[in-house]
């Protein structure tokens, strides 16, 4: 069954799987496909806060903390 991956691509690091979804074809049919799309949206929308807060915080927690006397 094929995949639906949404992932965060991070300007260094590996990209956080936002999403993930096996479907078939009749998923992608009436009222179904429109519940997909709708989930893909919310996903796609997730990655973006995702990137942007990964933009404005780069530091991580390591470098937060105060050096050993």
């Amino acid at each position: 069954m094929a995949q639906i991956l949404v992932v965060t691509t991070p300007s260094e690091a590996d990209g956080e799987v936002v999403y993930s979804e096996s479907v078939g074809s009749i998923h992608l049919e009436g009222h179904a496909g429109t519940q997909l799309v709708e989930r893909l949206r919310w996903a796609v929308r997730d990655a973006q806060v995702a990137e942007h807060r990964a933009l404005l915080h780069p530091a991580t927690a390591s470098d937060e903390r105060p050096a050993a006397a």
